[in-house]
Order: structure tokens, then C-alpha cells, then sequence
């Protein structure tokens, strides 16, 4: 009978946990203003900007400059209001600050972030693309090109909201700036870094910043019907760690029991088998506690009741990819290098794994993590490049709810949530000068889209082109 009580208890505890389970939406207080632009007129001037081919390379020697001056004076052509009425600041020859004067002084400022380099296009894939990758083409109410969506998109919608308002007499109560780094796709050490130092020297503290990182993807997950508006408050560390296996060189006629080569593979199936402890960190939770609502009644027991259920919650998501990576430092063999003949013994051997660091994981835990795994095998490690884990934005600020309720305005079905962004940005260089980082841009996107990233077909719908000028007119404003 004691069992039974049980019982019925825990099931009832179950279910009022499961009942009280709602979903987190604040009640929207801005009067959003839709604006009158002429979008023929401001698609030509985004197209125009997406023909330029500002592409950034490891290798500094490599870029063609004039592309990146011929951008520059692109902007100044196509937004003469705000060229007339801001202080632009040329940072390290190529990265771009304006600064709008605000209308309250005691407000701290804000910044707006994005790059103006792209990404090169795969060689051999140029031909896969339905437009070319640097025609600006508008197509089938889309325009496409490298840029479209990463992001070019956030220079043009935050330059357009900001001519439409000087052209109608607003200006923004808290004073704004606005910094296109030049080498964000290569690391943004001589870009972003260098206009977060220029902040720092002029004692800057901003309210927030808001940069690339999450948007509002259709499709998301398979069990939640709604878009999800995924807002980036940190963001994984980076890791590219070559490690190189020696041995016997000679003809493969005669081999060793285990080649360098030979030794490299156990190396690689070692690491990916013995990846680091899945976890469910506060930020995963703070994610799950905003998406849970939504999904099915068996999943919204397990997310509620995570006192109970999170060793099976656990395994249950790191069944999929994007799951898996939410929950651990993710491992990934990328490239490799041996003998440059069938024939020959490699006398050498390497591998280069890329990891993205999870937040509750550290440099030091990686490193360690690596030598424990790989320890039987002899072996030498390269750190290429190595990043902590980004600081973690708080959620209960003015920037995160003005984030929130402008990307409710423009999508009332989705469900915004805070969440880890998996790649690299440059948000992470203004810690510093700010605490509110937040990682979004406002356009609605399906997967397929989104996997266009970096990829072929890269193209951004002239709905979302408007949306996002709208989002950044009601940002700016905000009111």
C-alpha cells in the first residue's frame, strides 16, 4: 500500500511539474514602426554590395584590398545621410566604425556588429550554383550571392533602417554605433579585435551588442511544429590541434606491423570513440526551458522533471547531431597528411582535429582530455589555435527583451530562445567593452537555407531583406 502512495504522489508531482511547464514569452510593449521604404531602391543597393568580392584569406597576402575600398565607397555612395550626419572611423585600414549621436547622453551606447568579408567559393563548385556567387542576382523574390546571408545582410538592413530614419527626423535615444570588421571569416584578429581595442582605450561600456550567430529557422527540430528564434547569448571555444605520428620510412613491400600512418588511425579512432562527458549545462537547460513547452507531452515530462529524468534526457539527445553538440565539446577529424606515394612508408604522419569547446568544458580540460585518451600511442600535439569558451550573456536585460520582443513583432509563431551558438563570431572580442552580448540576425530561414551558409546557393528572400530592416529600425529606436 506504502508503494502504491508512492506511486500516485510521484505521478501527481510529475504531471503539476508538467502542468506548470508554460511557455516563456514576455508581453510585447514597443510600437513597432513598419517602415515606407522604396525596396526596389534598397535591393539594388544590397545587390550592388554583394557583386563586390570581399574575400578574406588565412593569409593576409592573398586579399584583394581594392575589393574591400571598392565596398567602402559603396556605403558612402549609396547612404549619403548617414555619411553627412555620423563620425565614420577607418580602423586598420579596413574595418568600418560610425558613430550616431544619441538623443539621452546618461543612456550607456550600443553597438551593432558585422563583417564585410565572405568566404571564398569552393573551387569546382562554381558551377553548382543556380545564379553566380557574385552576381547580386534578384531571382524568384530572392536575392543571391556569398554575403547574402553572412552577413552583408545586417551592413545593408541596419544602413537602410538608419537612412530611413535620419530622412524622417529620428535619431535614437541612446547613442549607437555601428562596426564592420574585414576578417571575421579568418579569426578577426586584425578586424573586430582591433576596434574592441579602440573601444577599450576610449573607455566605452555598451548596454549591449548584437551581432551574427542565430536567426529564426523553420523546421528546426522535428518535433516542435514553430520556428525557433534562436538568440546566441555565448558561444563555443575553438580548437585546431595537429597531432603527428612518427615512423619506420623505406619501401611498403617490406612494412612495420603499424606505419605512422597506422598509428595515426588508432589516434583517430581513439579520439572519436572517447569523446568528452555529455553534459546538461544551466545554459542547455535555460534553452530547453524556453522550447520544452512546445514539444510532445513525453518530452515536456522528461524536460520538467529533469531532477529525475536527465540521464535519459541526456541519451536521448545526443542521438542526433545538433543534439549531441548542444550537450559536449564536439570532435571532428578534418584533414591528414602521410607518404605522397602508394609505395612509400610515411616516415610521418598527421592528423588535424577541430574541437568546439562546450561551455562547461575548458582549454585545459581539452588538452588533458586529448593525452589521456591517446596516451599509449607515441605521439606529438600542435596547438594551431585554441579558444576558451566565450563569456555567457544574462537573459533578464534590456538588450535580450528588446531582442525578443522586435523578433516577436516580426515573427508572432516563433519561439525565441537563448542558446549556445556552436561557431565562431566576432562578438566574443567586445567582452571587454560589454556584458550584454547577443548573437542574432533577424531573418526566417528553413534548414535547407541555412545549410547554404558557407556553402552553394547562398540567397536571402526579399521578405526577409524588409524584415530585417524593420528590426533594426525598431532596435534602434528602442522603444
Amino acid at each position: 500500500m506504502k508503494l502504491v502512495l508512492i506511486g500516485i504522489f510521484l505521478v501527481a508531482f510529475l504531471g503539476y511539474k508538467v502542468a506548470c511547464f508554460k511557455t516563456k514569452r514576455r508581453k510585447s510593449s514597443i510600437k513597432f514602426i513598419e517602415a515606407d521604404i522604396n525596396m526596389d531602391k534598397a535591393t539594388q543597393r544590397f545587390a550592388e554590395g554583394i557583386k563586390i568580392p570581399t574575400i578574406s584569406f588565412s593569409d593576409y597576402n592573398k586579399v584583394d584590398w581594392s575589393q574591400f575600398e571598392k565596398f567602402r565607397n559603396h556605403l558612402e555612395k549609396s547612404y549619403p545621410q548617414i555619411h553627412s550626419t555620423m563620425e565614420k572611423i577607418l580602423v586598420n585600414e579596413h574595418s568600418l566604425v560610425y558613430k550616431w549621436i544619441g538623443s539621452d547622453d546618461s543612456l550607456k551606447p550600443v553597438l551593432i556588429t558585422a563583417h564585410q568579408d565572405v568566404v571564398p567559393i569552393e573551387e569546382g563548385t562554381e558551377n553548382d550554383w543556380k545564379e553566380q556567387p557574385f552576381s547580386g542576382a534578384i531571382v524568384d523574390d530572392f536575392i543571391w550571392g556569398r554575403g547574402t546571408l553572412d552577413t552583408k545582410i545586417t551592413i545593408f538592413s541596419a544602413f537602410e533602417a538608419a537612412e530611413y530614419m535620419i530622412s524622417k527626423g529620428l535619431s535614437p535615444k541612446r547613442t549607437t554605433y555601428f562596426a564592420f570588421g574585414h576578417d571575421e571569416e579568418v579569426g578577426g584578429t586584425e578586424g573586430a579585435l582591433k576596434i574592441a581595442e579602440l573601444f577599450e582605450q576610449e573607455k566605452l561600456e555598451f548596454e549591449y551588442v548584437i551581432d551574427e550567430g542565430g536567426c529564426v529557422v523553420e523546421g528546426a527540430l522535428s518535433n516542435i511544429p514553430r520556428p525557433i528564434g534562436y538568440v546566441g547569448i555565448g558561444e563555443k571555444g575553438y580548437a585546431n590541434i595537429r597531432i603527428n605520428t612518427t615512423g619506420t620510412g623505406g619501401h611498403s613491400s617490406m612494412p612495420p606491423k603499424h606505419t605512422s600512418l597506422g598509428n595515426l588511425a588508432k589516434i583517430i579512432s581513439k579520439l572519436e570513440k572517447n569523446q568528452m562527458k555529455l553534459q546538461i549545462s544551466k545554459y542547455t537547460e535555460q534553452f530547453l526551458s524556453y522550447i520544452g513547452p512546445e514539444m510532445s507531452f513525453l518530452n515536456r515530462v522528461l524536460i520538467a522533471n529533469l531532477w529525475l529524468f536527465r540521464p535519459v534526457l541526456k541519451i536521448a539527445l545526443s542521438k542526433n547531431n545538433s543534439g549531441n553538440a548542444l550537450l559536449r565539446t564536439t570532435t571532428a577529424a578534418t584533414m591528414a597528411n602521410a607518404s605522397m606515394e602508394p609505395n612509400v612508408l610515411p616516415q610521418s604522419s598527421s592528423a588535424t582535429f577541430n574541437f568546439r569547446i562546450a561551455p562547461h568544458d575548458s582549454t585545459g580540460k581539452l588538452m588533458e582530455h586529448i593525452e589521456n585518451v591517446i596516451k599509449d600511442i607515441p605521439h606529438e600535439v600542435d596547438i594551431l589555435r585554441l579558444e576558451a569558451p566565450s563569456e555567457i550573456s544574462p537573459i533578464n536585460t534590456y538588450g535580450f527583451h528588446l531582442i525578443e520582443e522586435c523578433a516577436y513583432k516580426l515573427y508572432p509563431d516563433a519561439l525565441v530562445a537563448p542558446y549556445i551558438v556552436m561557431a565562431g563570431t566576432d562578438a566574443r572580442k567586445y567582452e571587454n567593452v560589454c556584458e550584454n552580448i547577443y548573437r542574432f540576425t533577424p531573418y526566417s530561414i528553413t534548414n535547407e537555407e541555412l545549410g547554404s551558409i558557407h556553402s552553394t546557393n547562398e540567397r536571402i528572400s526579399l521578405e526577409n531583406y524588409k524584415n530585417c530592416i524593420d528590426f533594426f529600425i525598431n532596435l534602434i529606436s528602442g522603444e
